[in-house]
């Protein structure tokens, strides 16, 4: 269990300095700033620079906050040093941020992506500010997701390796960068994506994101809790698209039960053409049997269109009678899908973060972030900061190799717990593909907020 911590700024002269250079990165990302023990911003020289020779921006981040008392030796177990990970302590560490912006040597407009970017940037500057008991040096790389620049920096870190690596954005990139990180022994975070492939027996790589594997077994698990088998429908695409979506769920079924089931959950076919006629009945026979759950396991950005036509034709057949459907995080970021329909439809949804609004420190964060930023933070800004956070105190109280001996462990944070497991795609036990966050919420819009639903 991580200490709380105090998101207060700074009360010198330095709180000017440091919030216009991140004013600036919000509306510009064009400019690179080094920051040094949160006491002074370094502007460097202007220079013009030849398009065609464009180099890699790193932006640098620097505290120095000390423990007062040494952390006591943790014993290595077998099974640890059967991978050659030992607790490693060392008086400094370096964090190497690939961050997946796209800097020009233009003003980039902030879109959507970039503006999740700089939120998440934003975010891990934040938790810069706070007192960490460690030192280190945080370099910013901007990979502008494509492949060479990453190939650039790479070749970079090589001559002067980090002792951690926050991956970039797209599967290929984060593919690449594991694998130079168990070459070189460099535990690698991967915020952003969920893959079982990405690595192969690389205990040093560490997905942020559950699987989709996890995500069924939280949404079953649930229904399980709350259900009876015959409540239950499985929806999918009447044209045999979803068949692996339904194996995975029934599989996850079987696992989670306590005996072997003679009868999975049934589907409930769906066919588009019905969804799209405003005049079709496509529900009404399902809630006639009094079915109490409808899960939709979509959760590609490509499957938005098929949630909400799903949400939106439910709620036109509810007629007043009681169910829950249970969805994946597409149904939450899904511009089209509004909090009345959530509410309406009593939408149940699995997902790794969960910005509780009535948290004090959520609170504070708030306040902090619009008073350095003159903007509210998103989703992505209170991930930033709760990583960077985690990865420090990781630091602090493990090593580098913190993500491994921090197995088991919960960790709660202010916007999500963490707890990291390692995953093996095989029966094949003695290494792992990969360590994994497998903690998740499920949470509901009730009233007025979201609340997290009991899991027991």
């Amino acid at each position: 269990m991580t200490s709380a911590r105090s998101l207060r700024l700074p009360s010198n002269g330095s709180n000017w300095c440091f919030t216009l250079v991140l004013f600036l990165f919000l509306y510009s990302c064009s400019s690179t700033t080094t920051s040094s023990a949160r006491t002074k911003v370094i502007k460097p020289e202007k220079k013009v620079v030849e398009i065609e020779e464009e180099v890699i921006a790193v932006d640098t981040i620097t505290w120095t906050v000390v423990s007062e008392e040494e952390f006591p030796p943790i014993e290595t177990s077998g099974s640890v040093a059967s991978y050659g990970l030992e607790r490693i302590e060392k008086e400094h560490y370096r964090i190497a941020l690939l961050l997946p912006m796209k800097i020009k040597q233009d003003v980039p407009s902030l879109d959507a992506i970039n503006r999740k970017f700089a939120d998440f940037y934003a975010g891990i500057k934040m938790a810069a500010q706070t007192d960490h008991d460690v030192r280190a040096q945080v370099d910013v790389y901007y990979t502008d997701r494509e492949e060479a620049k990453l190939d650039e920096i790479l070749n970079e870190l090589q001559y002067n390796l980090p002792d951690v690596i926050i991956a970039s954005y797209t599967s290929k990139l984060i593919a690449k960068t594991a694998a130079f990180g168990a070459a070189n022994r460099i535990p690698v975070i991967s915020p952003w994506k969920s893959s079982p492939t990405i690595a192969k027996e690389n205990v040093f790589y560490l997905q942020m994101r559950p699987n989709i594997e996890h995500y069924y077994k939280t949404i079953i698990k649930h229904v399980q809790q709350n259900y009876l088998k015959d409540e239950v429908r499985i929806v999918q695409r009447l044209d045999g698209s979803d068949r692996a979506k339904t194996g995975l769920l029934h599989k996850v079924q079987e696992e989670l039960s306590e005996l072997p089931i003679s009868k999975p959950y049934e589907v409930f076919d769906v066919e588009l053409d019905s969804l799209m006629n405003a005049e079709a009945s496509v529900f009404d026979t399902a809630l006639v049997q009094d079915v109490k759950a409808f899960i939709v396991p979509h959760f590609n950005n490509t499957d938005e269109s098929f949630v909400y036509t799903c949400l939106r034709k439910m709620y036109g057949e509810k007629m007043g009678r009681d169910f829950q459907v249970y969805t994946m995080p597409v149904a939450l970021n899904s511009e089209r899908i509004d909090i009345n329909l959530l509410k309406n439809l009593s939408v149940r949804t699995a997902e790794f973060r969960f910005p509780n609004k009535e948290n004090p420190e959520v609170q504070q964060f708030r306040k902090s972030f619009f008073e350095t930023n003159g903007l509210l933070p998103k989703a992505d800004a209170y991930y930033g900061y709760d990583l960077m956070s985690f990865i420090l105190e990781g630091l602090g109280s493990n090593g580098q190799y913190f993500h491994y001996f921090m197995a088991g462990e919960d960790i709660d944070l202010m916007q999500m717990n963490v707890h990291i497991q390692p995953f093996y795609k095989s029966e094949d036990k003695d290494y792992p593909d990969f360590m994994v966050n497998d903690h998740l919420y499920i949470i509901e819009y009730v009233d007025d907020h979201f609340e997290v639903k009991d899991i027991r």
